[in-house]
Protein backbone atom coordinates (compact mmCIF):
# COMPACT_ATOMS: atom_id res chain seq x y z
CA UNK A 1 0.00 0.00 0.00
CA UNK A 2 1.23 3.45 -1.01
CA UNK A 3 1.97 5.87 1.89
CA UNK A 4 -0.47 8.93 2.53
CA UNK A 5 1.48 11.43 0.76
CA UNK A 6 2.10 9.16 -2.54
CA UNK A 7 -1.79 8.72 -2.72
CA UNK A 8 -2.64 12.72 -2.86
CA UNK A 9 0.46 13.44 -4.11
CA UNK A 10 -1.15 11.03 -7.48
CA UNK A 11 -4.61 12.88 -6.57
CA UNK A 12 -3.32 16.00 -7.18
CA UNK A 13 -1.66 15.23 -10.63
CA UNK A 14 -4.85 13.26 -11.65
CA UNK A 15 -6.44 16.49 -11.65
CA UNK A 16 -3.36 18.97 -12.81
CA UNK A 17 -2.58 16.59 -15.81
CA UNK A 18 -5.97 16.75 -17.41
CA UNK A 19 -5.83 19.03 -20.75
CA UNK A 20 -8.14 20.79 -22.49
CA UNK A 21 -7.26 17.61 -25.40
CA UNK A 22 -8.60 15.67 -22.73
CA UNK A 23 -12.24 13.82 -22.46
CA UNK A 24 -14.04 13.66 -18.67
CA UNK A 25 -16.73 11.46 -17.64
CA UNK A 26 -18.07 11.35 -14.26
CA UNK A 27 -20.48 8.80 -12.89
CA UNK A 28 -22.13 9.24 -9.58
CA UNK A 29 -24.50 8.09 -7.21
CA UNK A 30 -27.77 10.35 -7.04
CA UNK A 31 -28.10 11.52 -3.79
CA UNK A 32 -26.93 14.32 -1.75
CA UNK A 33 -23.15 13.72 -1.45
CA UNK A 34 -22.91 11.55 -5.06
CA UNK A 35 -24.04 15.06 -7.10
CA UNK A 36 -22.69 17.39 -4.65
CA UNK A 37 -18.86 15.79 -5.11
CA UNK A 38 -19.57 15.30 -8.69
CA UNK A 39 -20.19 19.04 -9.14
CA UNK A 40 -17.22 20.17 -7.19
CA UNK A 41 -15.01 17.58 -8.84
CA UNK A 42 -16.61 18.90 -12.33
CA UNK A 43 -16.06 22.63 -11.64
CA UNK A 44 -12.56 22.10 -10.40
CA UNK A 45 -11.61 20.44 -13.84
CA UNK A 46 -13.15 22.95 -15.48
CA UNK A 47 -11.29 25.72 -13.84
CA UNK A 48 -8.13 23.93 -14.23
CA UNK A 49 -8.51 23.59 -17.61
CA UNK A 50 -10.91 26.31 -19.21
CA UNK A 51 -13.78 23.68 -20.47
CA UNK A 52 -16.35 21.67 -18.87
CA UNK A 53 -16.15 18.14 -18.38
CA UNK A 54 -17.54 16.32 -21.71
CA UNK A 55 -19.92 13.44 -19.80
CA UNK A 56 -21.52 13.19 -16.54
CA UNK A 57 -24.07 10.49 -15.83
CA UNK A 58 -25.75 9.19 -12.64
CA UNK A 59 -25.35 5.85 -10.79
CA UNK A 60 -27.39 3.06 -12.12
CA UNK A 61 -29.60 2.63 -9.07
CA UNK A 62 -30.23 -1.43 -9.92
CA UNK A 63 -26.85 -2.49 -10.13
CA UNK A 64 -25.11 0.37 -8.28
CA UNK A 65 -22.05 -0.01 -10.68
CA UNK A 66 -20.34 0.47 -13.65
CA UNK A 67 -22.80 -0.47 -16.00
CA UNK A 68 -22.38 -2.18 -20.02
CA UNK A 69 -24.49 1.06 -20.82
CA UNK A 70 -21.67 3.13 -18.50
CA UNK A 71 -18.95 1.40 -20.99
CA UNK A 72 -20.52 1.77 -23.86
CA UNK A 73 -20.63 5.59 -23.72
CA UNK A 74 -16.88 5.87 -22.34
CA UNK A 75 -16.02 4.19 -25.22
CA UNK A 76 -17.80 6.00 -27.57
CA UNK A 77 -16.99 9.96 -26.21
CA UNK A 78 -13.20 8.56 -26.14
CA UNK A 79 -12.64 9.36 -22.22
CA UNK A 80 -9.19 9.46 -21.56
CA UNK A 81 -10.24 10.35 -17.75
CA UNK A 82 -13.46 8.51 -15.74
CA UNK A 83 -14.26 9.69 -12.12
CA UNK A 84 -16.39 8.08 -10.25
CA UNK A 85 -17.89 9.46 -7.41
CA UNK A 86 -19.67 7.87 -3.66
CA UNK A 87 -20.37 4.09 -4.70
CA UNK A 88 -18.24 1.13 -5.08
CA UNK A 89 -16.90 0.34 -8.46
CA UNK A 90 -13.93 -2.01 -6.56
CA UNK A 91 -16.97 -4.58 -6.05
CA UNK A 92 -16.23 -5.19 -9.78
CA UNK A 93 -12.74 -4.93 -10.23
CA UNK A 94 -12.93 -7.01 -14.01
CA UNK A 95 -14.56 -3.83 -15.18
CA UNK A 96 -11.93 -1.80 -13.66
CA UNK A 97 -9.12 -3.56 -15.49
CA UNK A 98 -11.51 -4.01 -18.55
CA UNK A 99 -11.84 0.54 -18.62
CA UNK A 100 -7.87 0.91 -17.38
CA UNK A 101 -6.82 -0.38 -20.73
CA UNK A 102 -7.58 3.24 -22.57
CA UNK A 103 -8.97 5.39 -19.44
CA UNK A 104 -7.31 7.03 -16.64
CA UNK A 105 -9.37 6.28 -13.38
CA UNK A 106 -9.94 8.13 -10.03
CA UNK A 107 -12.18 6.71 -7.31
CA UNK A 108 -13.13 8.82 -4.99
CA UNK A 109 -15.46 7.10 -2.30
CA UNK A 110 -16.09 6.52 1.29
CA UNK A 111 -17.24 3.33 1.27
CA UNK A 112 -15.56 0.07 2.83
CA UNK A 113 -12.64 -1.04 0.48
CA UNK A 114 -14.13 -4.39 -1.39
CA UNK A 115 -10.76 -5.11 -3.11
CA UNK A 116 -7.77 -2.42 -3.60
CA UNK A 117 -7.78 -2.34 -7.52
CA UNK A 118 -4.94 0.87 -7.54
CA UNK A 119 -2.76 0.45 -10.52
CA UNK A 120 -0.80 2.67 -12.52
CA UNK A 121 -3.77 3.40 -14.25
CA UNK A 122 -6.56 3.56 -11.37
CA UNK A 123 -6.32 5.65 -8.36
CA UNK A 124 -8.60 4.64 -4.75
CA UNK A 125 -9.15 7.65 -3.07
CA UNK A 126 -10.58 6.43 0.30
CA UNK A 127 -10.16 8.17 3.80
CA UNK A 128 -9.24 4.19 4.72
CA UNK A 129 -5.64 5.20 2.95
CA UNK A 130 -4.58 7.57 4.07
CA UNK A 131 -6.30 8.96 8.06
CA UNK A 132 -7.89 7.78 10.85
CA UNK A 133 -11.24 9.44 10.23
CA UNK A 134 -14.01 7.05 10.08
CA UNK A 135 -14.97 6.72 6.42
CA UNK A 136 -18.66 7.27 7.14
CA UNK A 137 -17.50 10.73 8.83
CA UNK A 138 -15.58 11.61 5.76
CA UNK A 139 -18.24 12.08 2.95
CA UNK A 140 -17.68 11.82 -0.71
CA UNK A 141 -18.25 16.05 -1.36
CA UNK A 142 -15.50 16.74 1.24
CA UNK A 143 -12.96 14.23 0.37
CA UNK A 144 -13.51 15.78 -3.57
CA UNK A 145 -13.33 19.58 -1.80
CA UNK A 146 -10.42 18.84 -0.36
CA UNK A 147 -8.45 17.16 -2.75
CA UNK A 148 -10.31 19.72 -5.64
CA UNK A 149 -8.69 22.78 -2.77
CA UNK A 150 -5.22 21.44 -3.05
CA UNK A 151 -4.89 22.54 -6.71
CA UNK A 152 -7.38 25.44 -7.27
CA UNK A 153 -9.70 27.80 -5.44
CA UNK A 154 -12.94 26.55 -4.86
CA UNK A 155 -13.64 27.97 -1.14
CA UNK A 156 -16.77 28.73 -2.78
CA UNK A 157 -18.14 25.37 -2.95
CA UNK A 158 -18.15 25.09 0.55
CA UNK A 159 -21.60 24.94 0.92
CA UNK A 160 -22.07 21.88 -1.15
CA UNK A 161 -20.02 19.72 0.63
CA UNK A 162 -21.28 20.94 4.10
CA UNK A 163 -24.83 20.03 2.82
CA UNK A 164 -23.84 16.70 1.51
CA UNK A 165 -21.78 16.33 5.06
CA UNK A 166 -25.21 16.74 6.97
CA UNK A 167 -27.27 14.76 4.37
CA UNK A 168 -24.84 11.77 5.58
CA UNK A 169 -24.92 12.40 8.85
CA UNK A 170 -21.12 12.99 8.59
CA UNK A 171 -20.55 16.46 10.46
CA UNK A 172 -18.75 14.72 13.94
CA UNK A 173 -15.10 15.72 12.50
CA UNK A 174 -15.76 18.97 11.14
CA UNK A 175 -17.65 21.12 13.77
CA UNK A 176 -14.79 23.69 13.25
CA UNK A 177 -15.61 23.82 9.12
CA UNK A 178 -18.48 23.94 9.37
CA UNK A 179 -19.06 26.45 12.04
CA UNK A 180 -17.15 28.32 9.44
CA UNK A 181 -19.58 27.62 6.47
CA UNK A 182 -22.19 28.39 8.43
CA UNK A 183 -21.01 32.09 9.40
CA UNK A 184 -19.61 32.41 5.71
CA UNK A 185 -23.29 32.21 4.46
CA UNK A 186 -25.69 33.78 7.37
CA UNK A 187 -27.18 30.09 8.83
CA UNK A 188 -27.26 29.77 12.51
CA UNK A 189 -26.31 25.89 13.72
CA UNK A 190 -28.91 24.22 15.44
CA UNK A 191 -29.20 20.99 17.60
CA UNK A 192 -31.24 19.18 14.35
CA UNK A 193 -28.74 20.42 11.47
CA UNK A 194 -31.48 19.47 8.99
CA UNK A 195 -33.19 22.55 10.20
CA UNK A 196 -30.30 25.11 8.67
CA UNK A 197 -30.63 26.51 5.51
CA UNK A 198 -28.12 23.45 5.09
CA UNK A 199 -29.73 20.77 6.31
CA UNK A 200 -32.89 21.69 4.29
CA UNK A 201 -30.58 21.86 0.83
CA UNK A 202 -30.25 18.10 2.01
CA UNK A 203 -33.54 17.34 1.99
CA UNK A 204 -34.48 19.07 -0.91
CA UNK A 205 -32.01 16.69 -2.92
CA UNK A 206 -33.42 13.69 -0.77
CA UNK A 207 -36.83 14.33 -1.62
CA UNK A 208 -36.56 15.15 -5.08
CA UNK A 209 -34.20 11.84 -5.88
CA UNK A 210 -36.69 9.78 -4.24
CA UNK A 211 -39.97 11.53 -5.73
CA UNK A 212 -38.09 10.95 -9.56
CA UNK A 213 -34.33 9.53 -10.02
CA UNK A 214 -35.18 11.17 -13.67
CA UNK A 215 -34.69 14.50 -11.99
CA UNK A 216 -30.86 13.70 -10.78
CA UNK A 217 -29.31 15.52 -14.30
CA UNK A 218 -31.71 18.85 -13.18
CA UNK A 219 -30.48 18.27 -9.85
CA UNK A 220 -26.73 18.64 -10.97
CA UNK A 221 -27.29 21.05 -13.89
CA UNK A 222 -28.69 23.20 -10.71
CA UNK A 223 -26.31 22.55 -8.54
CA UNK A 224 -23.79 23.71 -11.11
CA UNK A 225 -25.10 26.90 -12.28
CA UNK A 226 -25.41 27.95 -7.97
CA UNK A 227 -23.45 30.14 -6.70
CA UNK A 228 -25.32 30.43 -2.84
CA UNK A 229 -27.46 27.97 -1.44
CA UNK A 230 -30.56 30.25 -1.54
CA UNK A 231 -30.59 29.74 -5.44
CA UNK A 232 -31.16 25.97 -4.76
CA UNK A 233 -33.64 27.33 -1.46
CA UNK A 234 -35.61 29.42 -3.95
CA UNK A 235 -35.59 27.16 -7.09
CA UNK A 236 -38.76 24.85 -8.32
CA UNK A 237 -37.07 21.45 -6.05
CA UNK A 238 -39.08 22.32 -3.23
CA UNK A 239 -42.26 21.15 -3.99
CA UNK A 240 -41.03 17.81 -3.83
CA UNK A 241 -39.84 17.71 -0.56
CA UNK A 242 -43.70 19.09 0.65
CA UNK A 243 -44.74 15.68 -1.28
CA UNK A 244 -42.34 13.38 0.15
CA UNK A 245 -42.44 14.89 3.62
CA UNK A 246 -46.08 14.33 3.76
CA UNK A 247 -44.77 10.25 2.51
CA UNK A 248 -42.40 9.94 5.26
CA UNK A 249 -44.86 11.24 8.02
CA UNK A 250 -47.14 8.84 7.23
CA UNK A 251 -44.26 5.70 7.48
CA UNK A 252 -42.46 7.39 10.69
CA UNK A 253 -45.99 6.92 12.36
CA UNK A 254 -47.09 3.64 11.45
CA UNK A 255 -43.16 2.18 12.18
CA UNK A 256 -44.48 2.45 15.90
CA UNK A 257 -47.29 -0.17 15.71
CA UNK A 258 -46.24 -2.21 12.88
CA UNK A 259 -42.18 -2.54 12.73
CA UNK A 260 -41.77 -6.10 13.37
CA UNK A 261 -39.22 -6.67 16.85
CA UNK A 262 -36.81 -9.21 17.13
CA UNK A 263 -34.53 -8.15 20.09
CA UNK A 264 -32.77 -4.87 19.08
CA UNK A 265 -33.80 -5.83 15.63
CA UNK A 266 -36.91 -3.71 13.75
CA UNK A 267 -38.16 -5.15 10.75
CA UNK A 268 -40.55 -2.59 8.73
CA UNK A 269 -42.05 -3.38 5.47
CA UNK A 270 -43.49 -0.55 3.60
CA UNK A 271 -44.84 -0.17 0.09
CA UNK A 272 -44.80 3.34 -1.42
CA UNK A 273 -44.16 3.82 -5.09
CA UNK A 274 -41.07 6.31 -3.81
CA UNK A 275 -37.65 5.00 -2.86
CA UNK A 276 -38.59 6.32 0.72
CA UNK A 277 -36.49 3.79 2.36
CA UNK A 278 -33.21 5.83 2.30
CA UNK A 279 -34.32 9.14 4.61
CA UNK A 280 -36.61 7.10 6.44
CA UNK A 281 -34.14 5.29 7.83
CA UNK A 282 -32.08 8.47 8.71
CA UNK A 283 -34.81 9.80 10.01
CA UNK A 284 -35.70 6.78 12.03
CA UNK A 285 -31.86 6.17 13.10
CA UNK A 286 -31.53 9.35 15.15
CA UNK A 287 -34.97 8.65 16.93
CA UNK A 288 -33.82 5.18 17.27
CA UNK A 289 -30.45 4.93 18.00
CA UNK A 290 -30.71 2.00 20.36
CA UNK A 291 -32.01 -0.04 17.42
CA UNK A 292 -30.75 -1.86 14.12
CA UNK A 293 -33.36 -0.71 11.60
CA UNK A 294 -34.33 -2.69 8.44
CA UNK A 295 -36.62 -1.10 6.23
CA UNK A 296 -38.12 -3.07 3.15
CA UNK A 297 -40.05 -0.86 0.33
CA UNK A 298 -41.97 -3.52 -1.46
CA UNK A 299 -43.83 -0.80 -3.85
CA UNK A 300 -41.64 -0.92 -6.19
CA UNK A 301 -40.81 -3.30 -9.11
CA UNK A 302 -37.35 -4.71 -7.59
CA UNK A 303 -37.40 -4.55 -3.24
CA UNK A 304 -35.69 -1.64 -1.77
CA UNK A 305 -33.79 -2.51 1.47
CA UNK A 306 -32.50 0.58 3.61
CA UNK A 307 -30.36 -0.08 7.29
CA UNK A 308 -29.40 1.61 10.23
CA UNK A 309 -27.20 0.92 13.04
CA UNK A 310 -25.81 3.97 15.16
CA UNK A 311 -23.92 1.09 17.52
CA UNK A 312 -22.09 -0.12 14.12
CA UNK A 313 -22.46 -3.85 15.63
CA UNK A 314 -23.12 -5.77 13.92
CA UNK A 315 -21.92 -3.69 10.63
CA UNK A 316 -25.15 -3.25 8.65
CA UNK A 317 -23.35 -3.38 5.38
CA UNK A 318 -21.93 -6.60 6.17
CA UNK A 319 -25.22 -7.76 7.23
CA UNK A 320 -26.64 -6.86 3.79
CA UNK A 321 -24.32 -8.11 1.78
CA UNK A 322 -24.25 -11.62 3.88
CA UNK A 323 -28.17 -11.82 3.60
CA UNK A 324 -28.35 -11.66 -0.24
CA UNK A 325 -25.62 -14.54 -1.07
CA UNK A 326 -26.97 -16.12 -4.10
CA UNK A 327 -29.76 -13.67 -4.84
CA UNK A 328 -29.39 -13.33 -8.46
CA UNK A 329 -29.92 -9.81 -9.72
CA UNK A 330 -28.97 -8.45 -6.65
CA UNK A 331 -26.98 -5.95 -4.51
CA UNK A 332 -25.63 -4.57 -1.31
CA UNK A 333 -23.23 -2.01 0.33
CA UNK A 334 -22.46 0.66 2.35
CA UNK A 335 -21.19 1.51 5.51
CA UNK A 336 -21.32 0.13 8.75
CA UNK A 337 -24.13 2.52 10.63
CA UNK A 338 -26.26 2.35 7.28
CA UNK A 339 -26.44 0.83 4.25
CA UNK A 340 -28.89 -0.66 1.34
CA UNK A 341 -29.60 -3.48 -0.81
CA UNK A 342 -31.88 -4.12 -3.79
CA UNK A 343 -32.98 -7.54 -4.98
CA UNK A 344 -35.97 -9.47 -7.24
CA UNK A 345 -39.58 -9.41 -4.80
CA UNK A 346 -38.79 -13.61 -5.13
CA UNK A 347 -35.97 -13.28 -2.40
CA UNK A 348 -38.22 -11.08 0.82
CA UNK A 349 -39.11 -14.25 2.58
CA UNK A 350 -35.60 -15.27 2.52
CA UNK A 351 -34.22 -12.71 2.80
CA UNK A 352 -36.47 -11.52 6.01
CA UNK A 353 -35.41 -14.68 7.21
CA UNK A 354 -31.69 -14.32 7.03
CA UNK A 355 -31.70 -10.75 8.75
CA UNK A 356 -33.34 -12.38 11.51
CA UNK A 357 -30.86 -15.43 11.72
CA UNK A 358 -27.76 -13.19 10.91
CA UNK A 359 -28.78 -10.32 13.47
CA UNK A 360 -29.90 -13.09 16.13
CA UNK A 361 -26.29 -15.09 15.82
CA UNK A 362 -23.73 -11.48 15.76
Amino acid sequence: MMNNEELLSRVDRFFTDITPDDKVCIIHDSDSDGISSAVIIAKAIQRLRNKPIDLHTPLDRKTKGITQENIKQIHNKKITHLITCDFSPDQDPETIKQLEQKTSILVVDHHKVYHDISSEKTILYKPQFFTDIDPPQYCTAKLALDAAARVIDVEDLEWLAAAASIADIATAPWKGWLLHVFKKYNDKPKKDLFQTKLGEIASIVSSTEVYDENLVPKLFKAFSKASTPEDILNSSFGKYKKIIDKELNKHIIAFKTKAEKHGKLSIYELTSKYRINSPLSTILGLKYSDRIIILINTGLPFIKVSARNNSKNPPVNNLLEQAIIGFDDANAGGHAPSAGAGFPKRYLKQFKQRIIELASSL
